[in-house]
């Protein structure tokens, strides 16, 4: 049941999200209609996982998937797993590397496909079947433009190698995929807008960054980086390349699109406190180099905020290691 929400409720949703979902395709009552030209008779084995890190605001942020579509390339018709029901899963659960299962070792066509989508059930308002964002006790409706067409879909190209087991991540950055527009609604209810940003990795090609922050380097950074209750609000930005510009995250609310000549960080995972200790980490990143900074306060993905970072640092993340980068 939605329920209206009290005070608390933010105008748009700033979490740090990326969570790993592990589809691998067997095991799961499924229905595939093989496509034409794109794929081979010869067949291959493919693993799927998403992930995501905490969100500002939300305790929960539950989507409902009801299946996986495949596009191969070169025409031909799409290749659709359904599950015997819809699965749902909530993605503030899935931190620092853990995965949920949706598909466990299936047999697919081998050949080079153009894009997957995670498939979900929608309403005439757009509202998604089984999906909420929870904040302070209170469950709003998520909606999804254009959801029941395209769902979650990823528009990149990739390969199923035949007699080979294809392992790959959705990377789900929900920090700047979900938005709470001023006036949308469902059924008198405010509604959150999900307009997703996701990046298929290649889990063989993936590393990982990671660190600890003194607690001085806390201390020194402006706004505060604790919240009412003493816990760290502090995240590290993450950015592709070398020498990257440090920005705040910008996403229009209504389109989902990044503003024109603005870059965003790949992901911002959160500092948290264990055993006395600050620590990060961001698992599935794509091996390559990068630019990671440290910063405070909010970062509301509708309005252009102005950070305050550390000094950056670059970090180099080769494929099945752990890139260390301390503050």
């Amino acid at each position: 049941m939605l329920r209206t929400a009290g005070a608390g409720l933010r105008r748009a949703f700033v979490p740090n999200v990326v969570r790993l979902l592990s589809v691998a395709l067997l095991g799961i009552a499924l229905l595939t209609a093989c496509g034409g030209s794109g794929s081979s008779t010869s067949n291959s084995t493919m693993n799927l996982n998403v992930t995501d890190s905490p969100v500002d605001n939300a305790s929960s942020v539950v989507i409902q998937v009801t299946g996986v579509e495949l596009k191969p390339s070169g025409g031909g018709n799409s290749v659709t797993v359904t599950f015997s029901s819809p699965m749902q899963i909530d993605l503030l659960t899935l931190q620092n590397g853990r995965t949920a299962s949706l598909l466990t070792g299936a047999s697919l066509p081998a050949g080079k496909y153009d894009w997957m989508r995670l498939m979900v059930s929608t309403g005439s308002d757009n509202a998604v079947a089984g999906s909420f964002v929870e904040v302070n006790g209170a469950q709003f409706p998520l909606i999804i433009p254009s959801g029941e067409q395209n769902g979650l879909k990823l528009v990149h190209g990739f390969t199923l190698t035949a007699n080979q087991t294809g392992s790959f991540t959705i990377d789900f950055v929900v920090r700047q995929s979900i938005t709470a527009p001023a006036g949308q609604q469902v059924g008198g209810v405010q509604a959150y807008v999900l307009s997703p940003v996701l990046h298929l990795i290649s889990n063989g090609q993936a590393g990982e960054i990671s660190g600890t922050v003194a607690l001085a380097t806390l201390q020194g950074l402006s706004p505060s980086c604790f919240d009412s209750n003493g816990n760290s609000a502090a995240h590290v930005y993450i950015f592709s390349g070398a020498g990257a510009t440090l920005t705040d995250i910008q996403v229009d609310p209504m389109t989902g699109l990044v503003p024109a000549g603005h870059v965003n960080p790949v992901v911002t995972p959160p500092v948290t406190q264990s055993s006395g200790q600050y620590t990060y980490t961001q698992s599935f990143l794509p091996a390559g180099t990068y630019t990671v900074a440290l910063a405070c306060g909010t970062d509301d993905p509708a309005t252009a905020d102005k950070l305050t970072f550390s000094a950056p640092a670059m970090a180099t993340v080769t494929a099945g290691q752990t890139s260390t980068v301390n503050f």
